[in-house]
Order: C-alpha cells, then sequence, then structure tokens
C-alpha cells in the first residue's frame, strides 16, 4: 500500500509558520505594552515624590523657589503621564488587534490538523481492510490446499 500523504501538508506547514510568527509579534508587542506601563508607573511615582516634596517644602520658609520651581514642573509631568497613557493605549490596541490575530491563525491551524488527523485515521482504516484481505487470501489458499492434499 502507498505511504500516507496528506494533500494540504504544505498548507499546514505554511500556517503553522504564519502562526509562529504572528505569535512572535504578539510577544513583541506585549513587550513594549509592558515598557510604556513601566514608563507610565515611573512617571506617576515620579508625580507623587513631587508632591511630597513640595507639602514637605512647605514646612520649611526659605524653601519658596524650590516649590515655585516644583509646582511649575507638575503641568510638564501631567502632559507627560498623559502622553504616556496615550502610548499605553495605543499598546493595548496593538497587543489586542496581535491577539486576535493569533487566535485566527491557530483556528486555521486547528482545522488543518484536524483534517491530516482524520486522513489519517481513513489511511489507517484501509491498510487494515487490506491487511485483512491478505489474511483472508492467505487463509482460504491454505484452506483449499489442505482440502486438495
Amino acid at each position: 500500500m502507498r505511504a500516507f500523504r496528506f494533500r494540504l501538508q504544505t498548507k499546514l506547514d505554511i500556517c503553522q509558520r504564519q502562526e509562529q510568527v504572528t505569535r512572535e509579534e504578539m510577544h513583541r508587542r506585549a513587550a513594549i505594552r509592558d515598557q510604556a506601563l513601566q514608563e507610565l508607573e515611573i512617571l506617576e511615582n515620579r508625580f507623587q515624590y513631587l508632591e511630597e516634596s513640595i507639602r514637605e517644602l512647605n514646612a520649611f520658609p526659605g524653601q519658596f523657589p524650590r516649590i515655585l520651581i516644583n509646582r511649575q514642573y507638575i503641568p510638564v509631568l501631567n502632559q507627560q503621564i498623559k502622553a504616556s497613557a496615550e502610548h499605553l493605549a495605543t499598546a493595548e490596541d496593538a497587543v489586542e488587534e496581535a491577539r486576535m490575530e493569533l487566535i485566527e491563525r491557530r483556528r486555521e491551524t486547528r482545522t488543518l490538523e484536524k483534517l491530516k488527523d482524520k486522513a489519517w485515521q481513513k489511511y489507517l482504516h484501509e491498510l487494515l481492510l487490506e491487511e485483512q484481505k491478505h489474511i483472508d487470501e492467505v487463509a482460504s489458499t491454505a484452506y483449499h490446499r489442505k482440502n486438495l492434499e
């Protein structure tokens, strides 16, 4: 009997490779998102530190110039936090887009894998039938030989 050959093997290989590439892209985008999240956290921590610093400097009357400088920096820091939050939202959207693409690629790969499994089971069934046919022929031949003797 012929060897097993899945006629869509090339397509399956391509789908598996595309899935891998999509998975790598999703991980890359997730790393960018994580970096944006880290930057946002750093800016928020800096903002909290700045507010604490202003409160502590209020206790000392001679620190008015430093308080003024810190208060002038607050709008700049707020703008940076806003930009960072927008960057994070964009990165989240990119990760979600890549995740949806990965789900679609995985679905396509699974479909082809199921088709391959069904073709394999069919091949095994045909192989079993052919083997049974061969065994029946051998048994029939042996029976006729015995009767001829």
